[in-house]
């Protein structure tokens, strides 16, 4: 006959292991939630077409035309006549391939053009929200 405080040792052990499985499952549960919570895609819905956004620049007024089809980015334009061309002006085409490949006017701007840059991805963000509608 096994002793009565071995069989109420292994039956607290039990308990304790129970409560580690219930913890485990449900802590992967609330894991697997977020997960599915965040996986929702960001990309945005367009309505096809070429957009054009403005904004101040340091020069003078910067212009990106973005053309989109349904579901993405096919092809930016940013024209700044009056940017400083040793700065400014050699940055646009940097950063109109940097909105083409990030799909999104949240890039990071350019060191040393940081007013052309801003204007850039304003002007993006405009042509960007006449496409979503």
């Amino acid at each position: 006959m096994v002793p009565s405080y071995l069989l109420k040792r292994r039956m607290i052990t039990m308990k304790r292991s129970a409560i580690r499985i219930a913890v485990l499952v449900l802590v992967l549960a609330l894991a697997a939630g977020m997960l599915t919570a965040c996986g929702g895609s960001d990309k945005a819905a367009y309505t096809a077409g070429t957009y054009t956004g403005t904004a101040q620049g340091y020069g003078g007024e910067v212009t990106v035309t973005i053309t989109v089809d349904a579901s993405s980015i096919t092809d930016v334009k940013v024209e700044g006549a009056d940017e400083t061309p040793e700065v400014g002006g050699a940055a646009l085409d940097t950063l109109a391939e940097s909105i083409k490949t990030a799909g999104s006017a949240e890039i990071d701007g350019v060191a040393g053009a940081t007013i052309t840059s801003d204007a850039v991805k304003t002007a993006a963000a405009d042509a960007l929200a006449q496409a979503q509608g």
